[in-house]
């Protein structure tokens, strides 16, 4: 039986007894096998962003976005990870297929510090390490009962570099090597508030906060020894019945899956004073909400395509290449306006590079830029002018190119739209005039 479904039994029998903005709220319907989406602002429901059983989704679990920009969720019955497209939520593949590796109800994942992806199989005890990028198995990070490890669930890397484990029903946090995966200690046991453990994330604060099911409340611990902090949000706080996902929103608040009323509770971000439901029982069918998750804030900025008739820039695809510790993460094609402003949607926090390039423009790179929970505005880039050719220089092949495009306007036998440089559908004086400016250039590798 899977941790899910004893959750349902459990808390069902106390119950007896008792505009799309880029951060929209995602929640898992654990029984309803999809994902709600809902208004980050006012808790409107704007429909499934994954419809029942997208992809054989099966109990989903733990949400994360990739650096790729698409959601990652743990299909805990079909021992899978499923990729979903960021925006669209259209499903894309099994990103980890069933059982790969062994996993066995997949309860939580997240990409490490190395860019690879972490998931906790609750049915093997063990938590494995899958490529980053191709979602092919690499190995069991934390072997099967490594340090006691039984029915780990939630799993988080601390701002130590150290992998964090929750222990479903004995009331832990467990603490792995971030890099080897050696057990370093039970670093969290709390019995009296604890069961089950599940969801266990880092506040802003640098402390840790753990989810505890069925005692209806969040606790705090001292992020650098584990030691108590009391509860962050007590028992019941708001009708809080069986405390699960849980995330801080744009606005700073701390929004809390309330599993048992099949609601979202929202909760001052730093105190845990309760500040009213944000999602009300039952929006949009929503049944046994499991873990939450706010969608990524994008990256904005302009491109100015050197030399070209402004009229036309929204007529230009241009692509950004996203790079991660060297290694490319995502390509996209942006839309530009009028202007030449784009959005890149859903990008996660970290630092990239953004590498930039249109048709005849030389490739430009942005480097190291650090992209914070709230986003990034202002990314602008200049692409100079003069590749004809697309090899990422201005040189003699560009020069003959124009040279035998010359004179040509749209329709006759010799036009080349890529000497076309200046977009005036004539390629003229003023065009080998942009070519010899630039020319011996060569653009950002």
């Amino acid at each position: 039986m899977s941790m899910v479904t004893r959750f349902i039994l459990v808390c069902g029998a106390l119950a007896t007894v008792a505009s799309a903005a880029w951060a929209d709220l995602l929640v898992a319907s654990v029984n309803g096998d999809r994902i709600l989406r809902f208004h980050e602002v006012t808790g409107a429901y704007l429909g499934d962003f994954v419809p029942a059983r997208t992809g054989g989704l099966d109990e989903p679990q733990g949400m994360e976005y990739g650096p790729d920009g698409n959601l990652y969720v743990c299909s805990n019955d079909q021992h899978a990870i499923l990729r979903f497209d960021g925006v669209t939520g259209a499903f894309i593949d099994a990103f980890v297929p069933p059982r790969s590796g062994g996993l066995n109800s997949p309860g939580d994942l997240e990409f490490g510090p190395d860019g690879n992806l972490y998931v906790s199989s609750y049915g093997t005890d063990a938590i494995l390490r899958y490529d980053g990028r191709t979602g092919a198995f690499i190995d069991a990070f934390v072997p099967s009962g490594s340090g006691g490890l039984d029915q780990p669930a939630s799993i988080t890397f601390g701002p130590d570099g150290n992998l964090y484990v929750t222990t479903w029903e004995r009331a832990q946090v467990m603490r792995f090597d971030g890099r080897t995966g050696a057990f370093l200690g039970v670093f969290v046991y709390d019995p009296v508030n604890l069961y089950p453990a599940i969801g266990a994330r880092f506040g802003p604060d640098g402390h840790l906060y753990v989810s505890g099911g069925l005692f209806h409340r969040v606790m705090k611990y001292h992020g650098t020894t584990g030691a108590s902090l009391g509860a962050f949000i007590p028992a019941a706080s708001g009708g809080l019945n069986g405390a699960y996902g849980y995330e801080w929103g744009p606005d700073g608040r701390f929004y809390l899956a309330s599993y048992g009323n099949n609601s979202i509770l929202r909760y001052h971000g730093t105190t845990g004073a309760f500040l009213g439901t944000f999602v009300a029982a039952g929006t949009g069918g929503l049944t046994q909400p499991g873990m939450i998750l706010f969608t990524p804030r994008a990256v904005t900025g302009r491109v100015t395509l050197e030399d070209y008739d402004p009229s036309k820039v929204s007529r230009v695809p241009v692509t950004v290449k996203v790079y991660q510790r060297g290694q490319l993460v995502r390509t996209a094609a942006l839309t530009l306006d009028s202007e030449g402003n784009y959005t890149l949607p859903n990008v996660v926090p970290g630092r990239y590079d953004f590498a930039f390039k249109a048709s005849h423009w030389l490739q430009v790179i942005v480097r190291d830029v650090t992209v914070p929970k709230e986003g990034f505005s202002g990314l602008n880039v200049t692409l100079p002018n003069g590749d004809i050719d697309g090899d990422n220089e201005v040189s003699l092949l560009d020069f003959g190119a124009l040279l035998a495009a010359f004179g040509s306007v749209p329709g006759d036998a010799s036009w080349n739209p890529e000497a076309d440089l200046d977009g005036d559908e004539d390629v003229s004086l003023i065009d080998f005039g942009i070519l010899v400016r630039n020319f011996g250039m060569t653009g950002d590798m």
